[in-house]
């Protein structure tokens, strides 16, 4: 009987608390291309795991895509990890990038080549979902591995966002949740809809 107690506890403790899950609509010009879904799991009181995953296809135009991002985020104790992003066109990975702290600093590997970063990480883009905050004016951006520039507007409900390599995002925010969020690129703009 006490056998089946302490696994009955091991079982139990090895389920996830809490799930939440957040599904976007991708369009362009009004079309509707493809779908995110966004989740976060609290597996015990220190370990946050978070997962992107968006798959659209574009066949309009010049707009000749079948595209798909994955990207794993684990937080333990309020600091980032580790993180693992891959980006497909067609079935081909165009890009990808992993994060692993060692220590005090975080080894970066990607499809750019290897580097160190030594500052702490304790929020990144993808905790933007699921806390859209106005207090910060820089978040760590998991897809190129560097700080991006935050322009938090309160009265507006707005989030924008500035990576190193110029893309911009705008979130927009309702009763502290992220109900549409828009990324401009260069030759348009993505929206993306709350659907669920």
């Amino acid at each position: 009987m006490r056998q089946l107690t302490v696994l009955g506890l091991v079982l139990l403790l090895g389920f996830p608390a809490k799930a939440e899950k957040m599904v976007f609509e991708m369009s362009v010009w009004g079309i509707k291309f493809g779908e995110m879904v966004v989740t976060r799991t609290i597996e015990n009181d220190s370990t946050e795991i978070y997962n992107v995953h968006a798959k659209g296809k574009t066949d309009f135009l010049w707009m000749q895509r079948e595209e798909e991002s994955k990207h794993e985020v684990r937080y333990v104790n309020g600091k980032l990890v580790s993180s693992d992003y891959v980006y497909l066109n067609k079935g081909e990975i165009e890009k990808w990038a992993k994060v692993n702290r060692e220590g005090n600093k975080y080894r970066i590997t990607s499809h750019e080549g290897t580097e160190m970063l030594e500052e702490p990480v304790d929020f990144s883009m993808v905790k933007l979902y699921f806390n859209p905050t106005f207090d910060k004016h820089r978040v760590f951006c998991e897809e190129d591995c560097s700080f991006s520039h935050v322009t938090p507007d309160a009265e507006a409900q707005t989030i924008k966002i500035r990576c190193e390599d110029g893309n911009r995002s705008t979130y927009h925010i309702e009763e502290g949740k992220i109900t549409e969020l828009e990324i401009h690129l260069a030759v348009a703009t993505v929206k993306l809809k709350r659907i669920k």
